[in-house]
């Protein structure tokens, strides 16, 4: 049980030409919904938000890319794994499996009780690691981070450009699901509560994901699928296995059409999806690398 508060978080931000003459006030409530025009107000009374650097008047009138601060003062954190598996380390680059529940980088709740924080807290060259992509707090296994500069640089350029090759797990709902095709609903930002989250949508950007199913239980009414995403959307293999009528088993989120529940809050874990494979050039050499891990519920009676 965590009951100590963390150091706090500064939340970092630039305005844009759309939000030129708007106040500070009115900036914060149009764009970060979790807080009201109450505490937002009282936030910058308290002297928590500063434009370039200085304490900010909630009347000030921006301009078009003014730099904005938030500094949230400590709190304690929701509970979180505190630790993860190493599956392969050198000097530039270091494979992890990220156990389900553990977010990646700092947000929402989250700023120390993170993979990041982890990660580099737990040796003295991984103070610099980073990650060069991201997995869903409720999704487990390989992530890769980047230990030296041209490792962080080589590893966002493979993954902007679609190098590494990503195979997932995932136990989803019902037997009726063809024995492989290709997702391929457009991926839009959605207003979810407080907070955007992605959704399918006609209006979003194009996505693929190719599904082949591994094992159908019929008694339970559940398939055991992997899949690949070509493209790296947010969410988008728990958003295409649900558009297909197939959420993943536990997801509380997204159900069938791959549409958000209603009144769920998004960040709930619980849902079967492992990251199984991965495979990317090494930074130095350009060898292929190749990992594979096996999720521990794939052989659980679920």
């Amino acid at each position: 049980m965590n009951d100590a508060p963390n150091r706090g978080w500064v939340y970092r931000d630039r305005v844009g030409a759309e939000a030129a003459g708007e106040t500070v006030l009115a900036y914060h409530v149009a764009r970060f919904r979790h807080s009201d025009e109450t505490v937002w107000r009282a936030s910058i009374e308290r002297g928590l938000v500063r434009v370039n650097g200085c304490v900010a008047d909630a009347n000030r009138l921006l301009r078009a890319g003014d730099e904005l601060e938030f500094h949230r003062p400590p709190w304690v954190e929701p509970d979180a794994p505190c630790s993860f598996a190493v599956v392969f380390e050198d000097e530039h680059v270091l494979v992890v499996l990220k156990p389900s529940g553990l977010q990646v980088l700092p947000a929402g709740p989250f700023s120390a009780a993170t993979l990041l924080e982890l990660v580099r807290a737990s040796a003295t060259d991984r103070a610099e690691a980073a990650p060069a992509h991201r997995l869903g707090r409720g999704t487990s296994g390989l992530t890769v981070f980047g230990k030296s500069a041209v490792a962080r640089a080589s590893l966002a350029r493979q993954f902007r450009d679609g190098v590494p090759r990503k195979t997932y797990f995932a136990w989803v709902e019902g037997v009726e699901l063809p024995r492989s095709f290709h997702a391929r609903q457009p991926i839009a930002r959605f207003q979810h509560g407080p907070i955007v989250i992605h959704v399918a949508a006609e209006s979003g950007r194009a996505a693929l994901t190719r599904v082949r199913v591994l094992r159908r239980d019929v008694e339970r009414r559940r398939t055991l699928v992997a899949a690949q995403p070509i493209t790296g959307r947010p969410d988008q293999i728990r958003i295409h296995l649900a558009a297909a009528n197939a959420p993943i088993v536990g997801d509380p989120l997204f159900g069938p059409g791959g549409v958000p529940k209603s009144d769920v809050p998004p960040g709930l874990g619980g849902y079967l999806l492992h990251a199984a494979a991965l495979s990317f050039l090494h930074p130095l050499g350009g060898a292929r690398l190749k990992f594979r891990s096996r999720p521990a519920w794939l052989g659980m009676d679920c």
